[in-house]
């Protein structure tokens, strides 16, 4: 594994999971999580348990508790980073990642959080703005801060590398750019 820093910032996805496997608050105490306002307040609202009952994620009390910190984006910052990817590209990435994107594009302190999601197309626009390196699994996550976890592919490293690679690739080559 590589030594990434205990800093993230989360997408939808991982909020989600974390709270499913019961390892959001071990998390909230072992790392800096940055959570992108939308993901707050509209995309990371509850988890299902295994009797498909639902149960909430207070993602806002956290932040209003000091446990992660909640953060927006400029709308010509937002406009900015979707324009910078071709139509098609733009039309794969959904709001929360998009927020997520842009925090990443716009940071201006060090280090960079390294960036948490279980969505492919997310990783790939991460690697076509050229932030590859920011990436990292939900499975390099828990196990940065000393944590394991039986996970979904999605969330493993193994599926986030190959997402990365395809990423890089397409960087190159600059599909997927405007």
């Amino acid at each position: 594994m590589s030594s990434k820093p205990k800093f993230f910032l989360l997408d939808a996805g991982p909020i989600i999971e974390l709270h499913r496997l019961g390892r959001w608050d071990l998390v909230l105490d072992r790392a800096e999580i940055i959570v992108p306002r939308v993901i707050a307040e509209h995309e990371a609202q509850y988890w299902v348990r295994e009797d498909d009952s639902t149960r909430p994620i207070n993602t806002l009390s956290d932040a209003e508790a000091g446990r992660l910190t909640v953060l927006d984006c400029e709308e010509v910052e937002l406009r900015h980073t979707l324009e910078l990817f071709d139509r098609a590209t733009q039309q794969s990435i959904d709001a929360g990642e998009l927020h997520a994107l842009t925090l990443l594009r716009c940071w201006q302190d060090e280090p960079i959080p390294s960036f948490c999601c279980a969505d492919r197309m997310a990783i790939v626009c991460l690697c076509l703005l050229g932030f590859s390196d920011s990436a990292v699994s939900l499975e390099e996550l828990l196990s940065g801060v000393g944590l394991t976890a039986t996970l979904k592919r999605q969330f493993t490293t193994t599926a986030i590398s190959v997402w990365i690679d395809e990423g890089r690739r397409r960087f190159v080559q600059r599909s997927g750019l405007a």
